[in-house]
């Protein structure tokens, strides 16, 4: 049986770029990342990318286990395997996402969220910069995790810094632990 992942499109460049890494040719089916805003809406994305599942494929979700409430539930009514990670950064970091949020309160970024942040802030939960500064006001420092993949764009990074007031430091990444998790998915 051949797995079919599903996935939330912030992590799509790095998880095409494991695929290809792994020479697997598995089909992706991907959602938009803005729907993490909305759990109803993340779910009819989800169910309706396990229903598209064909017979002779074994579904396997790349979404973080805490990123809907019920996504073990959700997961185990397709029969469909899920990564260990809790979420899209610690797909990328395993552990060590644990070690850097217990230097300070630490919220993470990968380019996928740098490149989306407007859509999910602005757009979809309607922060304007003083709702931003009051959410990101918990937190010490953003954390952007560089995996190579992309050239960082100093503008894309001063505006999300104003908008939220905190600093944004940036943190070499790989994609080894991402490697691990889809490896582990199949079969």
């Amino acid at each position: 049986m051949r797995t079919v992942f599903i996935a939330c499109s912030m992590l799509k460049t790095e998880i095409e770029k494991v695929m290809k890494e792994l020479n697997l040719e598995n089909r992706i089916l991907f959602f938009d990342a803005a729907l993490h805003v909305d759990f109803d809406r993340l779910e009819r994305a989800l169910v309706s990318r396990l229903e598209e599942a064909d017979r002779d494929e074994q579904p396997a979700v790349l979404v973080g286990t805490k990123c809907h409430p019920e996504i073990r539930d959700i997961t185990e009514r397709y029969h469909a395997k899920i990564v260990t990670g809790i979420n899209c950064i610690e797909m990328l970091l395993g552990k060590k996402m644990r070690e850097l949020e217990a230097e300070s309160k630490t919220f993470f970024v990968s380019h996928g969220w740098l490149k989306k942040w407007k859509k999910i802030f602005v757009e979809e939960l309607k922060w304007d910069s003083v709702d931003a500064r009051i959410n990101f006001g918990y937190y010490d420092r953003i954390v952007y995790i560089d995996t190579g993949l992309y050239e960082i764009n100093d503008e894309e990074v001063l505006e999300f810094y104003e908008y939220t007031g905190v600093p944004l430091e940036m943190y070499p990444g790989n994609l080894e632990n991402l490697k691990r998790e889809i490896s582990s998915l199949i079969g």
